[in-house]
């Protein structure tokens, strides 16, 4: 005769936790930027230019199937991105120097029928958080680029999930078609944030649901 009263007794007790777990997915749900990747169900690309300037940055986003401090790792790790995508088989680290970590890497953009190949030694400095995100950031420091900025941002999501966003511009000292850089800048974008995804992930592959 108490067993109505000792399950009556449990789902008050687990009414809380449900309660909060339906408030968080319906909250992550409201956020129209994860609504957008989980609708696309791949890794999004564009370019944009900053406010201020004319100057076109390529920008990458996605879900990443693993929690934000593990994805940090993986950003942080400049010794080993020349393995997350063959666009970045050059890249090595060349200097290190209190919170400072210098990568060289080479770039090459096609003009028309031809390849030129660029190169550049980005300087990333100690990861920050801002706005709830981990954030790196580097600036070109030496080579073919009149200007060069990295932006690497890991927000979590949930307990099991986190946004990655990178936005890259590269502004070669010889001119360029803007149109292929722009190309050359969003791809970069998207290969960049799908090695660092699939090394965090342990796998290839998109977020389709949370």
């Amino acid at each position: 005769m108490r067993l109505p009263h000792a399950l009556t007794a449990v789902a008050l007790l687990t009414l809380p936790t449900l309660t909060s777990v339906a408030h968080a997915d319906s909250a992550t749900h409201a956020d129209p930027q994860i609504q957008r990747l989980l609708d696309a169900k791949k890794t999004l690309k564009w370019n944009y230019a900053a406010q201020g300037s004319s100057d076109r940055y390529g920008h990458a986003e996605a879900l990443v199937d693993a929690p934000a401090d593990k994805v940090a790792k993986v950003v942080s790790d400049f010794g080993r991105y020349k393995e997350l995508h063959r666009k970045f088989a050059t890249a090595r680290v060349v200097a290190k120097e209190g919170d400072a970590t210098d990568v060289y890497m080479r770039y090459p953009v096609k003009i028309g029928r031809f390849t030129v190949e660029f190169h550049e030694v980005m300087r990333f400095g100690q990861p920050r958080q801002e706005a709830g995100a981990h954030v790196v950031e580097g600036r070109g420091v030496k080579g073919d680029m009149r200007t060069g900025h990295t932006r690497i941002a890991v927000k979590p999501v949930d307990d099991k999930h986190s946004l990655l966003v990178i936005d890259v511009l590269l502004v070669p000292k010889i001119p360029a078609p803007q149109v292929l850089i722009d190309e050359e800048l969003r791809d970069g974008a998207e290969d960049f944030v799908n090695g660092i995804k699939d090394r965090a992930q342990g796998r290839p592959g998109a977020v389709t649901a949370l």
